[in-house]
């Protein structure tokens, strides 16, 4: 029979019909796993070839019973057959992963063209050569890991889908699962179906997401405080070494702990409270007592957020000791309150010296009114000398000034004034020349002008055009 251009470049378009088997067999080929699918498929051709080749035994008398009749249905299942067969080799061919055929002797039947799409090889390296020669390919680890997976197939064994280590003909480095399936033919094993994935690219993003986790849990080790992660019902999920050293617990223990049950007692309910209000606002700071395995409390300063740990809501927080923080803020604010009240009662102790001094101040004046005074009118009344009355009258004015604000302003301001420079000083403010406080004081001029240099200095009136006697007059 022939067949038109069409058909022979299509031989899935005007395919005849199909009986339930060959139905089956091509529903079989379309399965999600090939290496099943082979399996099956051989198995149904045997079947249609061992029908094919009984018709074909049929005895004379019944052929030339119906000859024309038996003739048709013998080239129809010739031709299911043919069909059959281009779909198998079109399913082998265009399938995506690498499949490659052994014999019981371990030797490769065939392989699928897509080898040199996914690996860069030609099917021919590898077709009618023994399975060792893809030790050159594979890594030596790989290998003799697969050829241990197909002694257990050939010993009657299943085994499971394995990943190896590959290298591609350009040199690269690939990651692939192999599925090794056996096939068996009336009790024995009649081949092994392999099947290849390329999973280069998972495996590199498994890679990728472990160095993630890795360097994010070195982070989380190396902080130096606290580190810890809770559900809805404050149960520990995750924690770092630190939560361990501190509280002493194991991870035992803390797996089987609450957040509450390292909190005080009487505080168990509002710690509950700020969890659910964590999970409604999405991130909470706040100042928490815990107490540890050997009943140490400390107090941790607490930053806690909303987050998703392995798919579940969660609260992921961070811990920081300021327990020797509180303890100086505490100490502080203790000497602060110690100091206020020393001030307090300084200010008190000031206030009294105050009254006193005014007292002793009030009592010397009215002394000096009389008992000192009355008796310097009298020397005034009496017939001295022009010098005794000079000696007199400077007598009476140094007592009037030592009991004045001048007086007392000035040695509380210049402490380091000697009283030769005071009695100086006094005489300046009222107005004597140098020449005048000489003689008044039986000194020579220079010395007066040496003692009135020294006062400048020390009253700091380093500009000569400041005049000494109108800042004395500022004194009062």
């Amino acid at each position: 029979m022939l067949k038109s251009k069409n058909q022979a470049r299509h031989p899935c378009r005007h395919a005849p019909a199909l009986s339930p088997r060959r139905k089956a067999f091509v529903q079989i080929l379309l399965l999600p796993r090939p290496e099943k699918s082979f399996r099956y498929a051989i198995i149904i051709r045997e079947r249609i070839s061992r029908e094919a080749a009984m018709k074909k035994k049929i005895p004379d008398k019944i052929l030339l019973s119906k000859p024309e009749k038996k003739m048709a249905d013998l080239e129809k299942a010739d031709e299911e057959l043919r069909y059959l067969e281009e779909i198998y080799r079109l399913s082998f061919e265009q399938v995506s992963d690498v499949i490659f055929i052994l014999d019981t002797n371990l030797r490769i039947l065939s392989m699928s063209p897509s080898v040199e799409t996914n690996l860069g090889y030609h099917p021919v390296e590898f077709i009618g050569k023994p399975f060792a020669r893809i030790k050159n390919v594979m890594d030596p680890g790989c290998f003799a890991q697969a050829s241990i997976k197909l002694a257990s197939i050939l010993e009657g064994k299943t085994v499971d889908p394995s990943d190896y280590i590959i290298f591609a003909k350009d040199g690269t480095l690939r990651h692939i699962e192999t599925n090794a399936t056996p096939v068996v033919k009336n009790g024995r094993l009649f081949c092994i179906v392999c099947v290849t994935r390329d999973i280069t690219r998972r495996k590199r993003m498994e890679e990728s997401l472990l160095s993630e986790r890795n360097f994010s849990q070195t982070i989380v080790e190396s902080m130096p405080g606290l580190f810890f992660v809770l559900d809805e019902q404050g149960k520990f999920l995750h924690w770092n070494d630190h939560l361990k050293i501190m509280t002493e617990y194991s991870d035992t223990e803390i797996r089987e702990r609450l957040f509450t049950d390292i909190r005080p007692e009487s505080q168990k309910g509002a710690v509950m409270e700020h969890i659910r209000e964590i999970f409604r606002l999405g991130e909470f700071s706040w100042e928490a007592e815990m107490i540890f395995k050997d009943g140490t409390r400390k107090i941790f300063r607490l930053h806690v957020k909303r987050m998703y740990y392995e798919g579940q809501a969660c609260i992921v927080g961070t811990g920081m000791d300021i327990t020797d923080q509180k303890r100086a803020e505490n100490d502080l604010k203790r000497f602060a309150e110690n100091l206020q009240d020393a001030n307090i009662a300084l200010r008190v102790l000031m206030q009294q010296r105050n009254e006193d001094q005014k007292d002793i101040e009030e009592k010397l004046q009215a002394n000096v009114n009389d008992l000192v005074i009355p008796y310097l009118k009298k020397l005034k009344q009496a017939d001295l000398e022009e010098r005794h009355k000079n000696h007199l009258q400077m007598l009476e004015h140094n007592l009037r000034e030592i009991l004045s604000p001048f007086m007392k302003n000035l040695h509380a301001a210049h402490a380091n004034l000697t009283s030769r420079e005071i009695q100086i000083m006094d005489l300046i403010k009222q107005g004597k020349s140098n020449k005048e406080i000489a003689a008044m004081l039986n000194a020579s001029l220079k010395t007066v002008e040496t003692h009135r240099n020294h006062i400048r200095k020390k009253l700091n009136l380093v500009n000569a055009g400041v005049n000494l006697r109108s800042c004395l007059l500022s004194v009062s």
